[in-house]
């Protein structure tokens, strides 16, 4: 029997799962989702297991929803247990919370949203070196839920030397549905066991018989439709361009490319490097007044080979934290100027050791975006929760510090999460964090843009170097 990829997600994802799963089943890897194969009446944690433990591999899809979900952290710990590969897809643009970070921070992400064919087939090739796919899907899918369906109970004792009833004497229609029934199986062996088309040919067959298109068409609107993201929207409209969803979609994309104000920026020239020109970095907020960063490259994902697959997965990351912390800092500094117009509900406070904080004054506790200004001049502006650094934010030190900025994510006024540091003698450390200090996967640069150092940090130090690969 073939083994199954266990699709994993939230039930909120439950469409996406669903279509992930057509997709996979197209392409010849029979799948199990919750969604569909736990029978009605079947104890759902049970039936889980059970999969669990007889799959072949795991698809995580991720998103917002699964952020929040104790399900799928359950399901992670019984794929560990069972040595089960664990592929993660990210059905959005969002960030692993700190509960995930551990269990898929080594992982080779998927992302759907960027192009769904393409992503797919990634996905699919992924599984091919783990799972051998069937030559012809939908029969062997199709056969092993028959295989595993509810068997006919046999008649109870009592009951089976019971005399039939005279109208069941005639033995003609049990002889008419005996011969339909042996026709049906010499077809159905005939076509089983028939030479494979050729690859053009199986292409076709397989692709007939896939699923509803309609169903396929609201399943992947479903998927794509609140990314905000313009290539997630440009695949579904290259998969149905006369789909029912076809006109919404390419409303969305022309609300996404409207040019937004016109702002100015700050003129920074390129860097140069004898391997690639650095893209410069995107300028802090003016009311920051501190000295700009070295200028990076957004993502190192047009110099292959400069990383190790598993720091440049966590680059990546931390670029995508930082590009969300300086939108966090321009609503605290938002938030500053509103309290220092005296702005009903804003507020200036000094909270704990005599550091200033200013925000909205009913969200101080709760958490809000705000400024925090400390008495040796550094000053963070982003996410804070009873007035300290708190979510994603920018802390910008002083000349004394050993940071220029430290951007990323917070956690009780700690860089915890995703991030990067500007160090004042030039050098960054992108990657994760742990209470204030590199943990994880991340990467050291000069002040050159070159990466002197990678791999695994522990308590600051470098303690598993990688090479690229």
């Amino acid at each position: 029997m073939q083994k199954k990829v266990f699709i994993s997600s939230s039930s909120k994802d439950n469409k996406v799962a669903q279509a992930i799963c057509a997709a996979l089943e197209a392409r010849g890897h029979c799948c199990w989702v919750s969604g569909r194969d736990v029978a009605p009446g079947e104890n759902f944690q049970g039936a889980i297991v059970r999969a669990i433990r007889d799959a072949g591999a795991m698809v995580v899809v991720f998103s917002s929803n699964a952020n929040n979900s104790e399900e799928i952290k359950k399901e992670l710990a019984l794929a560990s247990q069972s040595r089960l590969i664990v592929i993660p897809v990210r059905a959005e643009d969002v960030v692993p919370g700190e509960d995930f970070t551990y269990e898929l921070a080594t992982r080779q992400w998927v992302d759907l949203f960027e192009d769904w064919e393409r992503s797919i087939e990634q996905l699919g090739r992924k599984l091919d070196g783990i799972i051998p796919r069937a030559i012809e899907p939908w029969p062997v899918c199709a056969m092993e839920m028959m295989e595993t369906a509810p068997k006919p109970v046999a008649p109870d004792a009592s009951t089976a030397d019971k005399p039939a009833a005279p109208r069941d004497h005639n033995p003609l229609p049990q002889i008419i549905w005996g011969t339909i029934a042996a026709l049906a199986l010499i077809v159905a062996a005939s076509a089983w066991l028939r030479p494979p088309a050729a690859p053009q040919h199986l292409a076709v067959a397989q692709a007939a018989p896939v699923q509803d298109p309609v169903k396929l068409d609201h399943d992947l609107w479903d998927a794509v439709k609140d990314s905000g993201n313009s290539g997630a929207l440009n695949s579904y409209l290259a998969k149905f361009p006369h789909g029912v969803f076809a006109a919404a979609a390419e409303a969305r994309l022309a609300s996404l490319s409207k040019p937004a104000a016109p702002v100015a920026p700050a003129p920074t020239a390129p860097v140069k490097t004898a391997a690639k020109t650095l893209a410069p970095q995107t300028p802090a907020p003016q009311a920051m007044a501190m000295p700009m960063p070295m200028a990076m490259p957004k993502s190192t994902n047009a110099m292959p080979g400069m990383l190790n697959s598993n720091v440049q997965m966590a680059v990546d990351m931390a670029r995508s934290a930082e590009t969300r912390a300086r939108e966090m800092a321009q609503n605290g500094e938002q938030a500053l100027k509103l309290a220092q117009a005296g702005t009903p509900g804003y507020g200036l406070q000094t909270v704990h050791n005599g550091v200033q904080w200013a925000g909205h004054l009913a969200a101080l506790q709760t958490g809000s975006a705000g400024v925090i200004t400390y008495a040796n001049g550094a000053r963070y502006a982003g996410g804070t929760r009873g007035g300290h650094r708190d979510g994603v934010g920018v802390f910008a030190g002083t000349p004394s510090l050993p940071f220029r900025e430290r951007v990323g994510e917070f956690v009780a006024d700690q860089m915890s999460g995703y991030g990067v540091v500007y160090r004042n003698d030039g050098r960054v450390r992108i990657g994760q964090w742990k209470g204030g200090v590199a943990d994880g996967y991340g990467a050291t640069y000069d002040a050159q843009g070159h990466a002197i150092e990678q791999g695994l940090y522990v308590g600051d130090k470098l303690a598993a170097p990688l090479a690229a690969n």
